[in-house]
């Protein structure tokens, strides 16, 4: 089988060049046979190697695929055990009419913040022959429509190629180049996460999968370093009067109002991950410093509820959101829940700095269960 030296795509988007490729790089295997290099995703028996929990019965394995009934919702999407970050995938789909469903790539937990703004959801809709925009299928949803209308009407079998290997994303549906992306080069998916789990979703109506395979490609993403190791809290000092602990893997805070901060004190270019949980209802300012000092010089702060937002946000009662603080060339950038909110440009220039975590006693109980930082190689 041929497979993609992904380098030579730079950017091709003329008829021509989309023409030659899918004559010469079009799948070539057999139904039902793993192509050379790569590993089933679907076994054709049952769900072994996806977490399909909660298991309420909308998810079946029939006659070689997997079928979503599409009712009970949950859940809402089933996902891989083993996270990919890099990967060619191919897989099989066939519509019910009017169906809305998708393939998520990059999810990083189930309730860690809205799926399609985290990683990336590739749509998959039965709408054949409409004009391509950001819903329809092949869209990287929301954000990108696909380059043409390749998808076959409902009850027809679709094969969906897929290649992230950032920052290019190249999406081949049925033969056709839908989507060749720089990832980089996009404002809303520049920052979007890079490792995470692959997700088939259940959007309340059927649609079957099969034929899934995937090839992993060589990583490229810098190295995560974990602030926060679920056991306890031996990285950080506290201030104030608010009382935090470990419990179950996660840290929480409840009580008075102060302060979990970094010992240790980490350089301004760089990408802060926290993912926290309140209930929304709750109306205190808790957030994040980060280029923290001290007490006397915070540095910056973002809280973790956008209230200009809250709308889009959709902050469920504790559900991890994940804040997202991209510090670089004298500019910070924060993202809640995939949506920008905040851009600090720096008077002087940054320097380095402590990670601080407020709770406000107005928020009651509030939970923490990632804090990652890597570094930014400008």
């Amino acid at each position: 089988m041929k497979t993609y030296t992904y380098n030579i795509y730079t950017n091709i988007r003329t008829a021509l060049a989309a023409l030659l490729l899918t004559v010469f790089f079009a799948p070539a295997f057999a139904q039902d046979t793993v192509p050379e290099g790569f590993t089933p995703l679907f076994n054709g028996r049952d769900f072994t190697g996806w977490d399909i929990q909660p298991d309420r019965g909308a998810w079946k394995v029939e006659n070689g695929v997997m079928h979503c009934y599409g009712k009970p919702s949950d859940p809402y999407f089933i996902i891989s055990e083993k996270k990919y970050e890099n990967f060619e995938l191919y897989l099989d789909f066939r519509m019910s009419p009017k169906c809305n469903s998708g393939v998520t790539i990059h999810l990083i937990e189930r309730d860690h913040g809205r799926e399609s703004r985290m990683g990336m959801e590739i749509q998959v809709g039965d709408d054949a022959g409409s004009a391509p925009d950001v819903h329809s299928c092949a869209a990287i949803y929301d954000v990108v429509p696909p380059l043409m209308s390749a998808v076959k009407p409902a009850k027809h079998w679709n094969t969906y190629r897929i290649i992230m290997d950032w920052p290019m994303l190249l999406i081949e549906l049925n033969g056709q180049i839908v989507q060749n992306e720089n990832l980089d080069k996009n404002p809303r998916l520049k920052y979007r996460l890079r490792n995470g789990y692959i997700g088939l979703q259940n959007h309340g109506k059927e649609i079957e999968y099969r034929n899934i395979y995937i090839r992993e490609l060589p990583s490229k993403e810098p190295q995560w370093t974990e602030l926060f190791n679920g056991k306890d809290l031996r990285n950080w000092e506290t201030s104030g009067n608010a009382e935090w602990k470990v419990e179950n893997g996660v840290i929480t805070v409840a009580g008075g109002s102060g302060y979990l901060i970094s010992r240790e004190v980490f350089e301004p270019d760089c990408e802060i991950q926290v993912f926290a949980a309140k209930n929304s209802t709750e109306v205190g300012n808790s957030g994040v410093f980060y280029n923290w000092q001290n007490e006397t010089d915070r540095g910056y702060k973002t809280e973790f509820y956008d209230k200009t937002a809250q709308v889009k946000l959709k902050y469920m009662d504790y559900s991890f959101i994940p804040t997202q603080i991209i510090n670089r060339n004298g500019e910070s950038t924060v993202i809640l829940n995939g949506i920008e909110v905040q851009r600090n440009a720096y008077h002087t220039s940054p320097s380095a700095g402590r990670i601080a975590i407020y709770h406000s006693a107005k928020d009651g109980m509030l939970k923490i269960d990632k804090i990652r930082i890597k570094r930014i190689e400008n």
